[in-house]
């Protein structure tokens, strides 16, 4: 939603389990979107600055987001069953460090889509368990929108660390060593700053972002029947082409690496060779 994005986050006891509603308003182009428990739940668009109500319900229970204009101001409330509930950024106040550590330690340099990118490795320790993902620099200008958007008229926004700044390819040659050994350190030091900072780690926007997705998709019954009578088909022959070319495929991703072990070739849609 870019740059303009006021974002709040309301807790809500429900069922034995905390459930987080937010909401993300982008104050110029006016969309709207409310999300339950990361998923999103609703959206719309005004361009006028007009006050909206906006309802959700939890196991068949009624609540409310309010959106109301105080003269060039927004306003943001939400009821759950008749009763505020309390923001997560400006009324929570016991927030406690959660002991996370980030380590950036490779730079993967990739063919995707045609296009020449750098992604990050990226390993998140919180409570001894480790998570691994693979993020690009665009991924972290995203998550650093809607961060900041959480913390708009509190306090604490002054105190989020800065982002590692964006460069015009025009001027900067965004896959030399020394570029990418600059934007590894600043993003490494960028996410660990944010992890000391208690009301930052409980953010559902920093939640979402170091959480791990399961993008298996179910396939449909037409599929999963055409894949039973592929199998079928198959014979020992085909199995060996197959077992041949998989082979071949293996020899043909063979890559130079870097000489430098924090930044090595990718393993996209064709890694390719770096050189220094």
């Amino acid at each position: 939603m870019g740059a303009n994005v006021t974002s709040r986050s309301w807790r809500i006891l429900e069922g034995g389990k905390y459930h987080v509603v937010q909401l993300r308003h982008n104050n110029v182009s006016g969309r709207r979107i409310l999300l339950l428990d990361g998923k999103e739940i609703w959206q719309s668009m005004k361009v006028m600055d007009v006050a909206e109500n906006v309802h959700f319900e939890i196991n068949g229970k009624q609540g409310v987001v309010k959106i109301g204009v105080d003269y060039f101001t927004y306003t943001y409330l939400c009821l759950y069953q008749g009763r505020p509930m309390p923001e997560m950024t400006f009324d929570i106040m016991d927030y406690k460090e959660q002991g996370y550590q980030c380590k950036i330690p490779v730079v993967n340099v990739e063919i995707v889509k045609g296009k020449k990118v750098a992604v990050f490795r990226v390993e998140m320790t919180h409570q001894g368990q480790t998570e691994v993902f693979r993020k690009r620099f665009r991924d972290f200008a995203t998550f650093d929108d809607y961060l900041r958007g959480g913390f708009e008229g509190h306090h604490l926004l002054q105190n989020l660390p800065k982002l590692p700044p964006k460069q015009f390819t025009l001027f900067t040659n965004h896959f030399s060593k020394e570029f990418l050994e600059e934007r590894r350190r600043g993003l490494e030091e960028y996410v660990n700053k944010l992890c000391r900072i208690p009301k930052a780690v409980a953010n559902p926007d920093f939640v979402a972002f170091f959480t791990k997705k399961n993008k298996a998709k179910k396939k449909k019954p037409q599929e999963q029947v055409q894949d039973s009578k592929t199998r079928d088909r198959r014979t020992s022959k085909g199995r060996g082409a197959t077992a041949a070319l998989g082979k071949g495929s293996q020899k043909a991703k063979s890559t130079v690496r870097s000489a430098d072990p924090r930044v090595s070739d990718g393993e996209g849609e064709g890694p390719i060779e770096v050189r220094f």
